[in-house]
């Protein structure tokens, strides 16, 4: 069965609309829900370049997703829903990734879920509910950029085509928004600010880590904080992830929004894994330092940062458990000879790359779950960092440090979400997590974790020097 249907012609946007619903109208005459009903039909339709970010920002619609790649190469807007996988309970792996290996079809390489899932066990905080334990989504409708090509696209299940599904995905249609431009609002003002722990909460935390004697409990425990700001209006995510995403090069870009003022999105300098086909790439990120204001300085950092042992022990843990999760899945592991430096705005950080050839028929089920939590986000002994995190941190992690990407048919990637926040209306929560080994400190782990929320706090700073007329009107459309 042909699950994709793509035209070569290039239609300008104030045609694209009336083309494709030419396209929905015909469904449910030319399609019958036989054969592969779970199968996912897509349309594709190049258009006239937009810039994705405007078009997600301009539409008026609950359900929005957006993902970037770090090199920039591929990236995608999505409105609505053609289908979703979700729960609140436990996740098991193999049955989320089973329902999406069921929908997905050779040909049709563009197509993905997009979503993520919690750090570890069942959603426990109201604040993450809409987003559950996983979530997992094919948007309606996406604006995808690849290979240099705009292209428009449209989902829907076999067994979803009717008279009236499509009618009302027709309705849908018409209300999308093509304009080429848009005004985001400037980040609204910081009310108040909270941590979680406080400075002493996170003394008495690096207290219970530690025996009698003085002695770390753990090789290495990723210990994390959340910092919940409160704003003067509601925020609107995509304007939020814009300002972000300025200051933020050479990182994944990510959105799930479950409502018109709720989202979960982020900025990660970190690759869980790729997958192309049986290859494997993933990566160890651990050991940071902050970025100089002056190259001298910037330089000062860097040896630091390279000749520092703590930073290198931290590194060491989390190069060697990916070199042993490899060993499981593929046939052949390759590494980097030694870590090496990434410069990002926010910081810098030590990286060692790995590429491998997974075992005969290793799906994605089986990666994700050997490969997450890596001791970047949790530390080792794993099992035992991990009931130590649930005892001592304070809140609930929710999607924080859990796996967030897409999923194909040929090829799925997901990124660590780090640097991340959960919107909730007018509230804020940033998360970020510091490793702690022999030779850390209260002090400096709680330094590296504003170094690490850094650029979010220039967004909310940027915001407060200069808002725009009338955002202090929370009745305002965000």
């Amino acid at each position: 069965m042909i699950t994709l249907f793509r035209t070569s012609q290039i239609y300008a946007l104030d045609q694209i609309k009336n083309v494709l619903a030419a396209h929905i109208r015909s469904l449910p005459g030319r399609i019958l829900p036989v054969g592969l009903p779970l199968k996912i039909l897509r349309y594709e339709f190049p258009c006239e370049p937009i810039d994705i970010l405007t078009w997600l920002h301009n539409q008026h619609v609950a359900h929005k997703i957006y993902w970037s790649g770090r090199a920039n190469d591929f990236e995608i807007g999505g409105i609505g829903v053609a289908d979703i996988i979700e729960g609140k309970g436990s996740v098991d792996h193999a049955e989320v990734f089973a329902h999406m290996e069921d929908r997905l079809a050779a040909d049709n390489p563009n197509l993905r879920y997009y979503g993520g899932m919690n750090f570890d066990g069942p959603v426990t905080d109201i604040n993450w509910q809409s987003f559950g334990s996983y979530r997992f989504v094919v948007p309606r409708f996406e604006l995808l950029k690849t290979n240099g090509q705009t292209i428009l696209s449209f989902n829907i299940a076999f067994k979803d085509v009717d008279k009236d599904n499509v009618a009302a995905i027709v309705k849908e249609l018409d209300t999308i928004d093509f304009s080429p431009a848009t005004t985001y609002r400037r980040p609204p003002k910081v009310l108040r600010r909270a941590d979680f722990p406080d400075r002493k909460g996170w003394e008495t935390a690096f207290a219970r880590i530690k025996t009698a004697g003085g002695k770390f409990k753990y090789d290495k425990i990723v210990l994390a904080r959340k910092s919940v700001f409160d704003f003067d209006v509601y925020i609107d995510p995509s304007a939020l992830l814009k300002h972000l995403k300025d200051k933020t090069p050479q990182c994944f870009h990510f959105c799930f929004q479950t409502g018109k003022t709720t989202a979960f999105l982020g900025a990660s300098p970190e690759r869980l894994y790729k997958r192309v086909g049986d290859g494997i790439e993933t990566e160890a990120v651990a050991g940071t330092s902050a970025r100089g204001a002056t190259s001298a300085e910037d330089a000062v950092f860097e040896k630091e940062l390279l000749n520092s042992s703590k930073n290198a022990l931290e590194h060491r843990y989390v190069v060697d458990a990916i070199r042993e999760a490899l060993g499981e899945l593929c046939t052949d592991v390759r590494a980097d000879a030694k870590a090496r430096l990434v410069k990002l705005e926010g910081g810098q950080h030590l990286v060692t790359q790995f590429q491998g050839t997974s075992r005969d028929k290793i799906f994605d089920d089986r990666i994700i779950t050997r490969l997450h939590p890596t001791p970047a986000v949790a530390g080792c002994p794993k099992e035992e960092v991990l009931r130590a995190i649930k005892e001592i941190e304070p809140f609930d992690r929710g999607w924080y440090a859990g796996p967030v990407g897409c999923v194909g048919y040929e090829q799925s990637e997901f990124a660590v979400a780090i640097r991340c926040a959960l919107v909730n209306h007018d509230k804020l929560s940033l998360y970020a997590g510091a490793g702690i080994v022999e030779g850390s400190t209260p002090e400096g782990e709680w330094r590296e974790i504003e170094t690490k929320i850094g650029n979010f706090i220039e967004v909310f700073n940027t915001g407060s020097r200069g808002k725009e007329q009338g955002s202090r009107n929370k009745n305002l459309d965000p």
